[in-house]
């Protein structure tokens, strides 16, 4: 008996202590062909019941866009078919570098998307997931974000009035400390232990020295509030009975399927005794899951 099956999206998620998590996909009604992005159903699974049990992963290598719905043979930027990929200002490169946003030059791919989804308040945090990393994010609360990343511990410690802004200051402090996961680190057990605060506060001052600390933007040219550090660093607990004994990254395709016990979950991966998948890496990709 299949648990769920359907063109998968990234699982959903709640709660930190421990996370629950989701497993989310879609169904598409064939009969109407003049608008292939109306989904006839989605599903949500508790994936946290699934640990601890022999599950299969299956897929019959079918995908559909995560925007327009239709078929594609490959997938760009984790789940989007070529056309949306090229067009669709969330798949712009200024999404995976905030500090390369163009909409002031009056280039943005969807200026309508761009006020509404950059145009708000961002969050620029310090998380160890992997070890100590720097990230932004529009989400609320920003645990959202860690938990996403797999983070286990992490600090709000500016905010700023757009994610162009967020992306200057990000890009600032990326040149000294990392601003991406290690995810073979991270799926391998629980980060060394850092003090975030000390650490916050450590480039916090340095960043407010100096005059010039961004080769696009000056910081007077910028709007940033210090967040206030008293409230302390917030610990995510991920629901894992063990952590896999080989770390790589399991491929499902159409030949092969993927059998094997559950041990746990974290960001957007599922921990096997055998190795990882992860889920968002495969977002719009048919997928049935059994035990």
């Amino acid at each position: 008996m299949p648990l769920v099956q359907g063109y998968v999206r990234k699982m959903s998620h709640t709660g930190i202590s421990p996370v629950s998590y989701f497993w989310e996909s879609a169904t598409y009604n064939e009969a109407d062909k003049k608008d292939l992005k109306v989904i006839e159903s989605t599903s949500t699974s508790s994936v946290n019941t699934w640990i601890g049990k022999k599950i299969t992963l299956a897929t019959n290598d079918e995908i559909r866009c995560l925007h327009c719905g239709k078929k594609t043979k490959k997938s760009f930027s984790q789940g989007y078919c070529f056309t949306c990929f090229t067009t669709l200002a969330e798949n712009d490169l200024c999404i995976l570098r905030p500090e390369t946003c163009h909409f002031h030059k009056g280039t943005c791919r969807e200026p309508d998307w761009g006020k509404t989804n950059c145009f708000k308040k961002h969050t620029v945090y310090f998380a160890n997931s992997s070890g100590l990393k720097v990230g932004i994010t529009k989400e609320n609360p920003v645990s959202n974000r860690w938990v996403d990343q797999g983070a286990k511990f992490g600090i709000p410690i500016l905010e700023v009035e757009s994610r162009r802004d967020a992306g200057i200051l990000e890009h600032f402090l990326s040149q000294f400390l990392p601003d991406k996961t290690t995810w073979q680190k991270m799926v391998a057990g629980d980060p060394p232990d850092l003090d975030l605060v000390r650490e916050a506060n450590k480039f916090l001052n340095h960043l407010e020295k100096n005059e010039f600390f961004s080769p696009l933007e000056s910081k007077s040219k910028l709007n940033w509030n210090r967040l206030d550090l008293s409230g302390g660093v917030t610990e995510i607990k991920y629901p894992i009975e063990t952590y896999p004994t080989k770390i790589k990254s399991l491929k499902l395709t159409k030949d092969t399927a993927i059998t094997d016990t559950l041990v746990g979950i974290k960001g957007q991966y599922l921990l096997f005794q055998s190795g990882v998948i992860n889920i968002r890496s495969l977002s719009g990709l048919w997928i049935e899951v059994s035990t």
